[in-house]
C-alpha cells in the first residue's frame, strides 16, 4: 500500500476530470455512482465533488471530493432483488402448477376409464366436455404467460375497434358462457380506429369483459362506451381513446381498485388472479393506461382503458 500524500495523476481518469471541471468552472457536479473497472470486490462508491471558492476570486482554489463506499449496501439492494424475484417465481410456479393440474384431473379422470367406458355414449359426451375445458383453460393460461414476457408489441396494425370489442366479448364468453349475458356498445356515431398490436388487445379487453362477466354470472350485463378527445397537437390528428367497460355486478372497493392489477391477486376461487395483471401489461406496450375505478355502495364496477392513437383519415373499417 502507497504511503505519503495523494497526487491528482494518481486519481483515476474519471475522477481526475470531474474535479478538473469543477475547478475550471467553479461548478459543483452532481453525485454519481463509480465503479473501479477490475475491482474484485465489484466496488461501488458515491462520489461528490465541491468546489472551494475566495470571495475575491472567480475560480476556486480547490475542490472537496466526497467518496461514499456503497458497496454494501448495493450488494444488499441486489440480494433483496434477487430474493423477491425468486419469491415470484416460487409463487408463479405454485400458481400455474396448481392451475394446470385443475385441468388435468378431469382429463386424467377420463384417460383411465376410457379403455372400459368409450362405447357408453354418456361417457363420449362428458370426455368431449373435459377436453373442451382443459384446452380452454390451458391455452389461456399459455396465452398469459405468452403476453407478460413479451417486451413490446409485435405487430403495429391499424384497425377498427367495434369488431374487435365483439370478438374480444365472444372470446370471454368462452370461459364464462350464460345465455342472458348482453354486450351494449355506445361509440361516438362513427367508426373508430386504433393502431397497435391487434391480437394482444384483443387478449386484453378478453380478460377485462370475463372479469365483468364473472361479477354477475347469473346476469351478466357489459356496457362499453368509446370516447375520442384531441390531445391539442397543431395537426389536430393526436387524440386519446378512453374505453370504459362496465358490469352489473357490485363494483371495486378501494381494496380492490388498488391490488386488483397485482399478479395473483383475486377475490375468486379458481384461476390465476393474472388476467387484469397482462391486460394492463399489453396496455402499457401500447403507451396507455388501465384504471380499476373504486365503486361507492350500490354502484356498478368500472375499467378505464386509456390508448393514445392516431387518427387515421380515410381509412376504412374492412
Amino acid at each position: 500500500m502507497r504511503s505519503g500524500d495523494l497526487e491528482f495523476t494518481d486519481l483515476p481518469q474519471l475522477l481526475g476530470g470531474k474535479i478538473y471541471q469543477v475547478l475550471k468552472t467553479g461548478t459543483a457536479v452532481e453525485t454519481f455512482k463509480y465503479e473501479p473497472e477490475n475491482s474484485p470486490r465489484h466496488q461501488v462508491f458515491s462520489i461528490n465533488v465541491v468546489p472551494f471558492q475566495r470571495h475575491d476570486s472567480l475560480l476556486p482554489t480547490a475542490a472537496l471530493l466526497v467518496v461514499e463506499d456503497l458497496t454494501q449496501s448495493e450488494q444488499l439492494k441486489k440480494l433483496e432483488v434477487e430474493a423477491s424475484n425468486l419469491r415470484l417465481v416460487k409463487t408463479m410456479a405454485d400458481r400455474i402448477a396448481h392451475e394446470v393440474g385443475n385441468a388435468l384431473v378431469p382429463l386424467s379422470t377420463h384417460q383411465q376409464l376410457l379403455a372400459d367406458r368409450y362405447s357408453d355414449a354418456e361417457f363420449r359426451a362428458s370426455l368431449d366436455l373435459a377436453l373442451a375445458d382443459g384446452v380452454k383453460r390451458i391455452s389461456r393460461l399459455t396465452s398469459q404467460m405468452r403476453f407478460l414476457a413479451r417486451d413490446g408489441m409485435v405487430v403495429n396494425d391499424a384497425f377498427p375497434l367495434a369488431p374487435l370489442i365483439e370478438e374480444a366479448y365472444a372470446e370471454a364468453q368462452k370461459y364464462q358462457p350464460g345465455k342472458t349475458a348482453r354486450l351494449k356498445c355506445e361509440d361516438a356515431g362513427k367508426p373508430i380506429i386504433v393502431t397497435g398490436d391487434r391480437a394482444a388487445l384483443k387478449h386484453a379487453l378478453s380478460e377485462i369483459i370475463l372479469n365483468a362477466l364473472q361479477s354477475n354470472p347469473a346476469d351478466p350485463q357489459i356496457g362499453i362506451r368509446l370516447l375520442e378527445s384531441a390531445l391539442g397537437s397543431a395537426s389536430g390528428k393526436a387524440q386519446t381513446l378512453n374505453i370504459e367497460i362496465k358490469d352489473n355486478g357490485n363494483g371495486f372497493t378501494p381494496e380492490v381498485a388498488q391490488k386488483g392489477v397485482a399478479p395473483f391477486f383475486t377475490t375468486r376461487n379458481v384461476g390465476l388472479g393474472l388476467g387484469l395483471t397482462v391486460s394492463q401489461r399489453i396496455i402499457e406496450t401500447h403507451n396507455g393506461k388501465l384504471e380499476i375505478v373504486p365503486t361507492e355502495a350500490g354502484q356498478h364496477g368500472v375499467v378505464r382503458i386509456s390508448l393514445p392513437q392516431q387518427a387515421v383519415a380515410g381509412k376504412s373499417a374492412n
